[in-house]
C-alpha cells in the first residue's frame, strides 16, 4: 500500500494533485481536445513547480549568503519535482480520450476522481504510519481528500 505514496516531498505531490484538479475544473469549461488538455495540465504543473523551485533556490541562496548557484537550482527543482509527477494520473485518464475511446469530459471526470482517491489514500497511509486507529485513518483520508472533493463539487456545479 505504501507504493501509492510518493517517495519524496509529499507536500509537493498533494499540492500538485490539487493544482491538477483545479486545472481540470477550468478545462471542463472549454472545447479543447484531450491532447491540448493534456498539454495544458502538464505545462501548468511544470510552470508551478519551476516557480516554486526558483523561489526555493533564491531563498536558499539568500540564507547561504551566496550567489545563486546551479546547486541551489538543482535542489529546488528536485524538491519540487513531485508536483510535476502529480500530473501522471490525469494524463493517463486523458490518453483514452485522446484516442477516442471516450470523451474528453469523461477523461476529466476520471482524472479528478482518481486524484481525489489518491488524496484519500495518502492521508490514510500517512495516518496509518503514525499508528492511527481505524477511525483516525478514515478521518485523515477524508480530510486530505476533502480538498479534491471540493473541486469535484465545483466541476459538477460548473459543468
Amino acid at each position: 500500500m505504501s507504493r501509492l505514496l510518493p517517495q519524496q516531498n509529499l507536500a509537493a505531490s498533494v499540492y500538485g494533485t490539487i493544482l491538477v484538479s483545479s486545472v481540470i475544473v477550468g478545462l471542463a469549461q472549454t472545447n479543447l481536445s484531450a491532447g491540448v488538455m493534456m498539454a495544458a495540465v502538464a505545462v501548468t504543473a511544470l510552470v508551478f513547480a519551476l516557480a516554486h523551485a526558483w523561489s526555493m533556490a533564491l531563498a536558499s541562496s539568500a540564507e547561504d549568503r551566496q550567489a545563486l548557484s546551479p546547486a541551489h537550482l538543482f535542489d529546488g527543482i528536485s524538491h519540487e519535482w513531485p508536483m510535476v509527477e502529480a500530473v501522471g494520473p490525469a494524463l493517463l485518464a486523458l490518453v483514452p480520450a485522446a484516442l477516442g475511446v471516450y470523451s474528453a469530459n469523461a477523461g476529466l471526470w476520471v482524472a479528478i476522481v482518481a486524484n481525489t482517491v489518491l488524496l484519500f489514500a495518502w492521508g490514510t497511509i500517512l495516518r496509518h504510519r503514525a499508528a492511527g486507529t481505524p477511525a483516525q485513518l478514515v478521518a485523515a483520508g477524508l480530510t486530505t481528500a476533502s480538498l479534491g472533493l471540493v473541486l469535484v463539487l465545483l466541476k459538477a456545479l460548473l459543468h
